[in-house]
């Protein structure tokens, strides 16, 4: 069933819907209109736009609605393609409203032909041009931000791509540094536990971060029986006299982390039959300025440490078994000198040469006992140390005279010190002589003393050969003697400083040098004040 548009002829189905208020509110314009444009129908978008009724426009020819040149247009253009296709599209014009504006528009439209009784009717869509170019613009203006996202993305894509290329680069060289690490951490821990020598590395706390197999066997060394670690205060570790625990302050670990580096301490490790000498050395590590641990290396020294004792025991037993026959000697000779007149001249300079050699034979015998005695027989007492200057000062003058060295004195008449007269004698002796022998082209010994609060100091300094740096780290050794001495023949076996060393640290007293070659040597003595 149907029933007709009112004014317009069209038809449609009795359904729900309500074609004429879709006709009516259509965001765009309609007009149908006959073959000459006579206008019979017209929505209320399009009668809105140009400010008429749609009552107005019906009846009207489309033509009237167009400015002149439009008209012209539409007659010679629009209305033959209707004429020949049926349709034209696009086709754009400005139609005039009530008030005179103009609207631009867009004009599509299509012939519906005549049917029986039914006219040939035009079906012309009106685009307002003006919200068409808004809507492009802001179509133009949504593909353009849309082209623009899109660049982002494929910018973000790349940059994301590209990073992860970076990072798959980046994680690859980190992957062949830890590979090269790891081979390298591998030698280094291989080439540690070749050599035989301990070696631990500690951070600055004290704990071990690296440490070799020839390490962890000492460790276990000194472990206290029935435990299976302990931390190094907990282990046995003794002086150099393998019997006193070596203090916490003084263990090698406890040392580093003070900050100390040093070389060469003798220490003992573990107890009865397995005790091991070790001479520990280290050397701290230092980044950025500052403390960050350190590096300790044990070497084994029992068989050098054992070595030195034994030739020390040598050395005393044989120098013990000379003295006795060297002192019968003397006493003959003493005896068969006592009358010269009963012998002839030249046996009596035989025996005065073989007494004077047979005594610089006994002096060398007793250097080698003193020296391995140490400071075993060390008897302080108050003494005045002027005195002793003065009576060393005066036993040298000759032998200073024959070498044309001037002596030269420089401390107060009385000088209190708490020392061993004997021993400390024997010191200024050695040292006073030893700037006379290594002054051998003349030149000037100064012996000077001085005392303080708590200490007592005498100084012994020559303008002589002197020594190297090398040679000043050996002097303190037994039979060191100095590569210049040796060339210019200085008669001497190595000893005197030794036995000066010992004795005046029995006396808690310090003795140091400083010196250059060609420029001479200072000794100089330290020791506690008197009483």
């Amino acid at each position: 069933m149907t029933e007709a548009f009112p004014d317009t002829g069209f038809a449609t189905p009795a359904v729900e819907l309500d074609y004429r208020e879709l006709f009516h509110r259509s965001p765009a314009g309609y007009i149908v209109t006959l073959e000459d444009g006579t206008i019979t129908e017209a929505n209320l978008t399009f009668a809105n736009w140009i400010s008429r009724s749609r009552e107005e426009l019906i009846g009207v020819s489309i033509l009237s609605l167009l400015p002149m040149g439009d008209r012209i247009v539409y007659s010679t253009h629009a209305l033959p393609q209707l004429g020949v296709g049926r349709s034209f599209a696009e086709l754009a014009v400005d139609f005039v409203s009530a008030d005179g504006t103009r609207l631009p528009a867009l004009l599509s439209a299509t012939r519906q032909p005549a049917e029986g009784t039914r006219p040939a009717l035009d079906r012309v869509v009106v685009f307002n041009a003006q919200e068409r170019r808004l809507y492009e613009r802001e179509l133009v203006a949504a593909l353009r931000a849309a082209e623009k996202a899109e660049a982002a993305r494929a910018s973000a894509e790349a940059d994301v791509l590209e990073k992860q290329a970076a990072l798959q680069e980046k994680d690859r060289i980190l992957q062949e540094s830890l590979a090269e690490s790891r081979r390298k951490e591998s030698l280094l821990q291989t080439v540690l536990d070749t050599v035989e020598v301990g070696v631990s590395v500690v951070d600055e706390d004290g704990n071990v971060i690296l440490t070799n197999s020839r390490q962890r066997f000492i460790q276990r060394r000194a472990q206290p029986p029935g435990t299976t670690q302990a931390n190094e205060c907990e282990l046995l570790i003794f002086g150099p006299d393998r019997v006193t625990p070596l203090p916490p302050e003084l263990r090698p670990v406890r040392r580093t982390v003070q900050g100390q580096s040093f070389s060469d301490q003798l220490v003992w490790f573990g107890t009865g039959d397995q005790q091991r000498a070790f001479s520990v050395t280290a050397r701290s590590v230092q980044r950025h300025g500052g403390f960050q641990g350190s590096v300790i290396a044990f070497s084994d020294v029992t068989g050098l440490v054992n070595a030195v004792a034994a030739k020390e025991d040598f050395v005393a037993n044989v120098s013990h078994e000379l003295r006795t026959p060297l002192t019968s000697i003397m006493g003959y000779l003493d005896l068969a000198l006592e009358d010269e007149t009963e012998i002839p001249a030249h046996v009596a300079t035989s025996l005065k040469i073989a007494l004077r050699n047979s005594e610089k034979l006994l002096e060398l015998v007793s250097d080698l006992l003193s020296a391995a005695a140490g400071p075993s027989s060390i008897k302080q007492k108050s003494a005045d140390l002027a005195e002793l200057l003065r009576s060393s000062i005066t036993s040298a003058a000759p032998r200073a005279e024959i070498s044309k060295v001037k002596l030269v004195s420089d401390f107060p008449a009385q000088l209190p010190a708490f020392v061993d007269p004997q021993r400390i004698g024997q010191v200024i002796d050695n040292l006073l002589s030893n700037a006379v022998k290594y002054s051998p082209d003349g030149g000037r010994v100064t012996v000077s003393a001085w005392s303080t609060s708590d200490s007592v100091h005498f100084q012994v300094a020559d303008t002589g050969i002197g020594m190297t740096a090398a040679e000043q780290s050996e002097v303190f050794t037994k039979f060191f003697r100095s590569g210049t001495s040796r060339k210019a023949a200085i008669p001497g076996v190595g000893l005197g400083l030794v036995i000066s060393k010992n004795i005046v640290e029995a006396h808690q007293g310090v003795i140091t040098l400083t010196s250059e070659a060609g420029r001479g040597t200072v000794f100089t003595v330290r020791l506690p004040a008197a009483g």
